[in-house]
């Protein structure tokens, strides 16, 4: 408990000490990689950090080890790692035809930015979530000088020597001394800290019981010159570990008579050069000497989230007509019927589909769905600009609003007259709309329903990966399918949806076994048996109806194939009132496994799961909380946290974690359910189109069965969706340092 406290105390010191980072995208950002994934020199972390919302893959070696490792700057003050290492020195367990791989998750935080005359410091974990074979912790401090950026640290574990000792009960001759350089100082106070705590068993779990502990520390520290030549970098650095590693006995890594990995130099040195193919893309090419006897090499590319990019489409300035018709209700009723057949046809040229027409008093209604663009507000001025060039002479107020399956989930006003100023000078000026404002239609309301519109078919058909990493046969076992989307909207809010997998091709053919492990019924560790038998088959087949009993109420009513592994029904209700940061929802569903070729058959496992859900927009870097509490597919009952962040290309990144009454015995190795997840906008990925699709992936740790729920689709996201993408509407960030900028000991000053 004490290093769990010791080290909460260093990490929270972020918050008083480190400077307010902007969120906006910086160019001139020189800092590159290490090995491990980090910000930092060849082996070795520094102080300094990505941009705020920049996303890297990487791949390094230095034989024996290859690294595969993905970075996201998920704060200012915070970098993450998921890591994936491989050992070509030894087997991935006995008989293994693999080679060793490890994973492991890494954070970094800024306590201090760097000053005058005071350097920038960090603080910073290796491999506290995973194995812990690489576990490590360091302090280091940067201070740039010229054109060199000077960085020295001191680190426990791997650091001094001892990082994977702890895999192992403690052993002096296991662990022998004066491998590091100092004792620890931190056992100076809690003789505890002298033995490298053993942390978690296995794979998947955080090592906070090893965290700053161990016999000894050691120094490390290097420098990276900037060259004249623009972009190429020289860095060189101290590296103190030995090599040594250890799980139970000395690795044949660094046995005496076999010189694989053994070092011949404590000093590593490596040229960094970056590419810049675009404004947002970037990539890193290092080449150095490592240990004075093996070549270094790491390739990285890398975005910035934050910079969304060149904008693909910008509406020009247009003089919107005069208003000549005369009012709607006094037009002949084929005129009436030729203008909102106009309107919709004007709608669909633009990529809008328009469900129907409004003639409320002054104001002219439209409500719309749109794909075409990720930016609301640009699909709502082209909506908007259509209704004014259309509007009867009384018209003086625009509406557009947005529905998502049929329910409104935005609504926009602007007087006309601020939309023709706004648009004869090119894009319609966003603050000029008023959101989501409370209305009531009129008696004397007139309308046009877009007749055209239901009943209506599509399809669609686009490649699709999936497979698993890290089996302990071989490290990613793919598909490559075609799937096919159909969809069949019945009746406004009411849809049915089929999605069907054709495999093109897989490496399925040695993936021939698994190891569940746990005490719950297997609802999701069967993942093997439902890529292997379901090769091809219904991924989904649903109804879904959608519906708004009141302005501030959403439901959804779903029934059928949910998803890959569940079919069942169930339902949704989503109360978000107007102009609030905040949500609750309640659903429940009764769900069936399916049998594992993904057809139409099912299994006997049955259940109800359930949850109560508060969401939250949190008041500081487009944070959003989303806090569960239920019953879980496999029956335990516990509560589910997610916390994700949503960066200016539209893109979000977040974390859950679940926590339920089955212990640490009854879920196996992993100790509880957690995953990482990414949502991208398709959008980024076009060079002259724009789309509303995105593209969602989730990584865990290790498939557990505890903690699971039926995907069934998220109603919150249906309808926040278009407002997330509307910058005015998003909750404006608030800091401590702005909160405390309102105290001062100093006596005001009068006027």
């Amino acid at each position: 408990m004490r290093r769990i406290i010791v080290a909460a105390l260093i990490i929270a010191s972020y918050g008083l000490s480190a400077n307010e980072s902007k969120e906006k995208y910086i160019e001139d950002n020189p800092y590159s990689q290490n090995t491990w994934g980090g910000i930092g020199l060849i082996q070795n972390p520094t102080a300094r950090f990505s941009d705020d919302g920049e996303f890297l893959f990487c791949l390094s070696t230095e034989q024996p080890i290859n690294r595969l490792f993905a970075r996201a700057q998920f704060f200012p003050w915070m970098e993450a790692i998921v890591r994936y290492t491989e050992g070509t020195y030894t087997s991935y367990n006995f008989g293994s035809p693999q080679t060793w791989k490890d994973k492991g998750f890494d954070l970094k935080i800024k306590l201090f930015d760097e000053r005058e005359y005071l350097p920038a410091v960090a603080v910073g974990a290796l491999d506290f979530g995973g194995t812990g074979f690489y576990s490590s912790e360091y302090i280091v401090a940067s201070k740039k000088i010229n054109d060199f950026d000077l960085s020295l640290g001191i680190g426990w574990g791997r650091f001094a020597n001892s990082g994977s000792c702890w895999l192992q009960t403690y052993d002096p001759t296991l662990c022998p001394d004066n491998r590091g350089h100092i004792s620890n100082p931190i056992g100076w106070l809690f003789d505890s800290y002298n033995i490298r705590g053993r942390g978690a068993s296995g794979g998947g779990a955080f090592n906070f019981g090893s965290m700053f502990s161990g016999p000894e520390a050691s120094f490390f520290g290097g420098f990276e010159y900037f060259s004249p030549i623009d972009n190429l970098s020289f860095k060189l650095e101290y590296d103190s570990h030995d090599y040594k590693e250890f799980v139970g006995r000395e690795y044949v890594f660094y046995e005496e008579g076999n010189l694989i990995g053994k070092p011949d130099s404590k000093f590593n040195f490596a040229l960094n050069y970056r590419i810049k193919p675009s404004e947002r893309e970037k990539a890193d090419v290092s080449l150095g000497l490592v240990r004075g006897n093996v070549i270094y090499a790491n390739i990285a590319l890398h975005s910035n989230l934050n910079n969304p990019g060149r904008d693909k489409y910008i509406a020009p300035p247009e003089q919107l007509n005069k208003q000549t018709l005369q009012e709607f209700s006094k037009l002949k009723e084929g005129y009436q019927k030729y203008l909102g057949n106009l309107i919709f046809w004007q709608m669909s040229n633009e990529g809008i589909v328009s469900h129907s027409l409004i003639f409320n008093e002054n104001e002219m209604i439209a409500e719309i769905s749109q794909g075409r663009f990720r930016k609301t507000i640009k699909a709502i001025d082209l909506a908007s600009r259509i209704l004014a060039n259309n509007s009867p002479k009384n018209i003086d107020k625009i509406t557009i609003v947005n529905l998502d399956q049929g329910v409104e989930t935005l609504r926009a006003s602007i007087d006309r007259n601020d939309l023709v100023k706004s648009v004869a000078k090119g894009p319609v000026d966003e603050n000029l709309f008023t959101f989501n404002e409370q209305q009531n239609l009129y008696s004397t309301a007139l309308s046009r329903v877009n007749e055209q519109l239901y009943p209506n078919f599509s399809w669609s058909i686009r490649p699709h990966m999936t497979g698993t990493l890290q089996h302990q046969i071989q490290f990613y076992f793919y598909q490559l399918e075609a799937l096919i989307t159909a969809d069949y909207a019945i009746r406004k809010g009411l849809y049915l949806q089929a999605l069907v997998g054709i495999d093109i091709d897989n490496n399925f053919d040695k993936y021939v076994w698994h190891i569940p492990d746990g005490e719950l019924h297997h609802v999701r560790q069967d993942r093997r048996l439902y890529l292997t038998q379901g090769t091809s088959g219904i991924r989904r087949l649903a109804f879904d109806y959608v519906f708004s009993p009141t302005r501030n109420i959403k439901g959804r009513l779903t029934g059928g194939i949910l998803e890959w592994m569940y079919g069942g029904v169930g339902g949704e209700l989503l109360y978000s009132p107007d102009h609030k940061m905040w949500a609750i929802g309640l659903d429940t569903y009764w769900v069936k496994q399916r049998e594992f070729d993904q057809k139409l058959s099912f299994r006997n496992y049955e259940t109800v799961t359930g949850f109560l859900t508060y969401y939250q927009d949190l008041p500081f870097y487009n944070m959003r909380l989303k806090a569960s509490v239920g019953k879980f597919l496999g029956k335990d009952q516990g509560l589910l946290l997610d916390v994700s962040r949503r960066f200016e290309s539209g893109a979000r990144i977040g974390a859950k974690v679940a926590l339920t009454d089955c212990d640490a015995a009854c879920v196996g190795e992993g100790r509880f359910h957690k995953a990482i997840y990414f949502n991208l906008p398709m959008d980024l990925f076009y060079v002259n189109r724009t789309t509303r699709s995105t593209a969602p992936y989730e990584w865990a740790p290790l498939t557990k069965d505890a903690g699971q729920q039926v995907a069934s689709g998220s109603l919150y996201h249906l309808v926040t969706s278009a407002q997330d993408e509307v910058d005015s509407l998003r909750r404006k960030p608030w800091s401590f340092r702005k909160i405390l900028s309102g105290f001062s000991m100093s006596p005001r000053q009068k006027n």
